[in-house]
């Protein structure tokens, strides 16, 4: 079963198209954190202990995809899937357009001039929310305190997807000593590399890595294989890797039809983190 096959009525600049089915829960007496929460369609759940929670990128909620694979890991695996509202002030969806490409030399051919035009308002823009831009772990609290929640109202097995920042911020959840059993096992996604994580964590991981990403650079890239090839041959550490040929960060959550290595990146993430999460939340 394909992830979400992509067509030209499903996506759009990088927006998924369709109805989110789903609800929002809001925070309350009893719950820390607001998110969104779907379950499958056919409503067959198979394990009312197990839930997945999928951090969003630097967006949040703003953009319908994080809902709208909440559904799909929802249908795909038969488990409750929650997406947190772990950032608060996201940054608004179209604020970086002009400037983050979609797929590699997107705007390649762009002048000095023109690269200089569009730069500038982003950076008057933006200088608001780059205290916590520049901060990943400044989400972390939230962040736990959503599994807090979950843990609280009986899940027992919880697993994490993330993307961006969302994948940075599972780093440091899987490496945390506060509350180590909250998750079995992590996805991250062309994430911001946290480094200083890399030796706490033990549980499975499962990453996805663009090939063109300025924040996860090649170098960063063979030192975390080094790590966790080291970790999985003398601890048995569970490490998937996979690197992306031909795209750029945010592929696996905001894809493009325009650009085919991407549009094929996409559903291989999505795919191989629905196998990943079957085999280590045992469903």
């Amino acid at each position: 079963m394909s992830f979400i096959p992509l067509s030209k009525c499903c996506v759009s600049g990088g927006i998924l198209s369709g109805t989110p089915r789903g609800e929002m829960e809001p925070a309350s007496a009893g719950r820390q954190v607001s998110r969104y929460h779907t379950r499958p369609s056919d409503d067959e759940v198979i394990n009312d202990k197990t839930a997945l929670v999928l951090y969003t990128d630097a967006f949040g909620l703003s953009l319908p995809n994080a809902k709208i694979m909440a559904d799909s890991f929802a249908d795909q695996l038969k488990v409750h899937v929650f997406v947190p509202e772990y950032i608060p002030d996201a940054l608004p969806a179209n604020l970086f357009e002009p400037v983050a490409p979609l797929y590699p030399g997107q705007y390649a051919n762009r002048s000095w001039w023109s690269t200089f035009v569009v730069v500038l308002p982003l950076l008057l823009r933006v200088w608001r929310w780059l205290p916590w831009i520049l901060n990943p772990k400044g989400q972390v609290p939230l962040a736990e305190k959503a599994l807090l929640d979950l843990q609280s109202e009986g899940y027992t097995h919880l697993g994490a997807i993330g993307y961006c920042r969302g994948g940075a911020v599972i780093q440091y959840l899987l490496a945390s000593t506060s509350h180590p059993t909250l998750l079995q096992c992590g996805v991250v996604n062309h994430p911001s590399p946290e480094t200083s994580t890399w030796d706490n964590i033990h549980k499975p991981t499962q990453w996805h890595l663009a090939e063109h990403d300025q924040m996860f650079g090649l170098e960063k890239i063979a030192n975390l294989r080094r790590v966790f090839e080291e970790k999985k041959k003398n601890e048995g550490v569970v490490f998937d890797f996979y690197h992306h040929k031909d795209t750029v960060h945010g592929f696996a959550c905001r894809p493009t039809l325009d650009h085919e290595e991407t549009k094929k990146a996409f559903e291989e993430a999505g795919d191989t983190a629905v196998a990943f999460l079957q085999k280590h939340l045992d469903l």
